[in-house]
């Protein structure tokens, strides 16, 4: 704060003037703090918010085919697993015409390998595809074959692959548990 020429800027009113100054930057710096805290206080709500309420919203998937099946699905090696499975198709660049040959493949995550109801494979879709079921039956399991599936039908120009629910797969090795029911 300056002096004026006034005659009532005696020392002690400048000191008073000064004393007032210096409050006035003291409260100012108190309010930066405040705000500083404040913010913090709602980075922490922000992220509270988005671990508790936001993962299904931060989940939505772009799909044109929706599975209907277990999330998980474990068997013994060597058996068989039967999974049932039904489809919905929602129309994208093309429609799902059930009058058209329908092909369904289930595709092991993280690589190319690829069971198609076509060829002669452990995995069999027994279901009928153009009444939208997929129920596979999956025979001789390996332990090779744990892991995530997703799947994919192709009708005609429709083709489409449920990216969103994959099904997973654990094998249990069959070796290990007749060891150990023989040895009880």
């Amino acid at each position: 704060m300056l002096l004026s020429s006034n005659s009532g800027d005696t020392p002690a009113n400048f000191k008073s003037n000064f004393v007032s100054s210096l409050d006035l930057f003291e409260i100012k710096e108190d309010c930066e703090g405040l705000m500083a805290a404040l913010s913090e206080n709602m980075l922490i709500v922000i992220m509270l918010l988005s671990v508790f309420f936001l993962p299904g919203v931060l989940e939505s998937c772009s799909s044109h085919l929706f599975i209907t099946t277990p999330k998980k699905m474990e068997a013994l090696s060597g058996s068989c697993l039967r999974i049932p499975c039904s489809f919905s198709a929602e129309s994208g660049v093309a429609s799902f015409d059930s009058s058209k040959d329908t092909f369904g493949l289930w595709i092991k995550d993280g690589s190319n390998v690829v069971f198609n109801s076509e060829m002669s494979n452990p995995m069999k879709i027994i279901g009928n595809l153009n009444q939208r079921n997929c129920t596979t039956l999956f025979s001789d399991l390996q332990m090779s074959y744990a892991h995530k599936y997703f799947f994919r039908i192709e009708n005609g120009p429709y083709k489409a692959t449920d990216v969103c629910k994959p099904l997973h797969i654990t094998v249990k090795d069959l070796t290990h548990m007749q060891k150990y029911t023989q040895e009880k």
